[in-house]
């Protein structure tokens, strides 16, 4: 009974309203379940250094990486719900990792959705030499020689692996997948002529648009994106179902407080907003799009759904 007692003291402890309004007494933690040169550590440090300097308190960034960032995020989803020890995370780790991963001692869905920090379309880029100009030309030219060309992703199982695959099935195309380790050699492959095209992440292939180096066809958002807007959608071109996303956001463990969830909610919403926090998401090629907790909650929940589904579909397993 005493134990009882105390735990309920705790629990309602941490609900407590004035705790929430003092919350962060000590530093907290944000892992970020990749290696260090993954592109979620800047975005975590972006609004980690931010967010001390508005609650003042250390946010302090911690890489976990290891296990298709299955490590990091146990980590989280085992540690005591106080707000002190977060997850930042996206799409294809809370989506995909799970049915690739089997009896994984966590369930990412149970975990807290605490903010979410963007959501940004794909963009389909090609090698250099390719003379098409559409998303159409593309496909056709697979649809024509099936088997032949190769398409490059940043890993099996991936959420670019699985974008790519979607768009193929569109039309009925088949390519060979060919996964590299990170997102600049999906780059250097393409720039090589080693993979026809690539679903990528924007952020990863970007910079070598201008001069030439990779060729780029459309991006996959519901409209076009603020930072490519000469680029159609690949819904423009003609396919008009297939309008793809992910998401970055952060994370605490299941009975994380509301009262602390949602003041971090505040916070990154606010953050995100600064003019110079725009400019140094938009340098690395993402742009910030805050989201209430309920909306950022159905866009985890509806991605687990879609994303999850296609890669029971292609029946992806652990490599």
């Amino acid at each position: 009974m005493k134990k009882y007692l105390a735990a309920l003291a705790v629990t309602i402890g941490m609900l407590d309203p004035a705790r929430a309004a003092d919350y962060p007494v000590r530093p907290v933690t944000i892992v970020v379940p990749f290696s260090a040169g993954a592109s979620l550590g800047s975005i975590a440090r972006i609004v980690g250094d931010k967010l001390a300097a508005r609650l003042g308190q250390p946010f302090i960034i911690e890489f976990k990486a290891g296990a298709s960032s299955t490590i990091g995020t146990r980590f989280v989803a085992q540690s005591k719900p106080d707000g002190y020890t977060l997850l930042v995370s996206a799409t294809g780790p809370m989506s995909v990792v799970p049915v690739i991963y089997k009896n994984l001692p966590y369930d990412p869905m149970e975990m807290t959705p605490v903010a979410q920090f963007m959501r940004v379309p794909f963009v389909i880029a090609t090698e250099p030499g390719f003379q098409g100009k559409t998303v159409k030309d593309l496909l056709e030219l697979v649809k024509q020689n099936p088997g032949k060309y190769n398409f490059a992703s940043s890993g099996n199982g991936t959420l670019v692996h699985l974008a790519a695959q979607m768009l193929l099935d569109q039309v009925g195309a088949k390519a060979t997948h060919s996964p590299y380790s990170s997102g600049s050699q999906v780059a250097l492959a393409l720039m090589r002529g080693d993979a026809l095209f690539s679903v990528a992440n924007i952020s990863t292939v970007s910079a070598y648009f201008a001069d030439g180096r990779l060729k780029p066809l459309a991006t996959t958002g519901a409209e076009r994106f603020p930072l490519l807007p000469g680029l159609p959608t690949v819904s423009e071109g003609g396919l008009s179902s297939f309008k793809v996303s992910h998401y970055v956001g952060l994370f605490g463990p299941k009975g994380m407080p509301d009262a602390i969830a949602d003041k971090l909610n505040a916070e990154i919403s606010a953050i995100l907003r600064e003019p110079d926090v725009v400019k140094a998401f938009s340098t690395q090629g993402d742009l910030p799009l805050a989201a209430d907790r309920a909306a950022f909650g159905e866009t985890v929940r509806s991605d687990a759904k879609r994303w999850g589904d296609m890669a029971r579909t292609m029946d992806l397993k652990q490599q």
